[in-house]
């Protein structure tokens, strides 16, 4: 039987780094390898040992492809540059509320619980730390951070005043790629996304398949905010200016049927498939339940080209053809669409009060549709029996 280690979680791990940064050191304080300095930490830019009486060359610099090694003893702060680079934290509080430069120790994340530092409250084992360019304390995931650890403590006093709590330190349990046009991590166009995950399926037997299976589980109660499964941001702050054409997408979902059979009446094929299931156990009330959401937020308008909520387009080639734009399967529903006032009368409405020789009441409307630049109305009687 193994000693009792008391205090440290014996598989916790320090070691001497160099922080390079002028500002002040905390205990459990982030920091990150310096991974792209050629400024060194022996003093040597080479040593030659091809004669007898070798000679050392001093540098304060090792150039790149010299294997400098003050990319793996020098650290610095959290930036936008290095958050794919993460050494660990302060180790201890030998030097804190000194201010670097000066050597010190470290955890390195190996998932040790080790003490760090905080500035939001936490629920053991729930709370996901980051760290976050800038800060010398990890907080909840922002722009420009990281996830690195979890919350092993119950704190309800850290949002207010930084300070130490247990965390489990380990970057691996959270999937991260990080690129801008001037990082490393950049993907050079026609490269595989930084991302790339390839299963091939060979077995003829009943299978459920899976690249990528995402669950969760919120089994608390929610006052307000927002819960997500998967949350794809795309921030477009380049130019496009190419004459040729080019998608700026924020998702993209396709199946490629190619060189299979296809032989089952009961075979369903979708690129998408969206679906809201379940049974609450009140549902009394709400302002909209749905299982497709389509949000249309653009606060200006194209000078040239159209603006659309929804944009279906068939490109089969030849004499292949799509036999229905929509196919609609819905035994019970109250009304086939539904319109708020805001789209009736004025510029840019949809909705129109009829009139002319076709109008039955006085509050018949008509749906405004454009057909190869015509306009034309198709008609929405106020009763049956027309």
């Amino acid at each position: 039987m193994s000693t009792p280690t008391w205090g440290l979680d014996p598989k916790s791990r320090r070691i001497s780094v160099y922080f390079t940064g002028e500002t002040t050191i905390y205990e459990g304080m982030p920091v990150c390898y310096d991974y792209d300095t050629t400024d060194n930490w022996l003093g040597v830019a080479s040593i030659d040992f091809t004669t007898t009486a070798s000679s050392v060359t001093e540098s304060g610099t090792t150039a790149e492809g010299a294997q400098n090694e003050g990319k793996f003893i020098r650290v610095e702060l959290p930036s936008a540059s290095n958050l794919g680079h993460f050494a660990g934290v302060v180790a201890g509080a030998d030097h804190a509320g000194e201010t670097g430069p000066r050597a010190l120790d470290i955890y390195i994340p190996n998932g040790a619980v080790v003490p760090v530092r905080c500035d939001v409250d936490t629920s053991t084992g729930v709370t996901i730390l980051a760290m976050t360019s800038g800060k010398e304390e990890l907080g909840f995931l922002a722009a420009d951070s990281r996830p690195i650890a979890i919350a092993w403590e119950d704190e309800d006093g850290l949002g207010a005043a930084p300070g130490i709590t247990l965390a489990k330190l380990d970057p691996g349990m959270f999937s991260f790629n990080y690129g801008t046009s001037s990082s490393a991590y950049a993907v050079t166009p026609g490269t595989y996304p930084l991302n790339y995950q390839y299963v091939e399926f060979t077995s003829t037997a009943p299978i459920i398949g899976y690249l990528q299976d995402n669950r969760l589980l919120y089994n608390v109660a929610m006052t307000s905010g927002q819960i997500h499964v998967t949350n794809n941001y795309l921030h477009f702050t380049g130019s496009n200016t190419a004459a040729a054409h080019s998608y700026i997408r924020g998702g993209v979902s396709l199946v490629h049927l190619d060189g299979c059979t296809l032989n089952s009446t009961g075979l369903f094929i979708a690129g998408l498939h969206v679906q809201i299931g379940g049974k609450p156990t009140a549902f009394t009330a709400c302002e909209r339940v749905c299982a497709l959401w389509v949000d249309a937020d653009l606060q200006t308008n194209p000078t040239t080209g159209t603006y659309s909520m929804i944009y279906v387009t068939e490109n089969s080639n030849g004499d292949y053809y799509c036999d229905t734009v929509f196919d609609f399967y819905v035994p019970r529903t109250d009304y086939f669409a539904m319109f708020n006032a805001a789209a009736e009368g004025g510029a840019h409405h949809c909705i129109y009060a009829m009139t002319g020789d076709h109008t039955t009441g006085a509050t018949d409307k008509a749906l405004k549709c454009d057909v190869g630049g015509t306009t034309y109305y198709i008609p929405l009687y106020d009763g049956l029996g027309v």
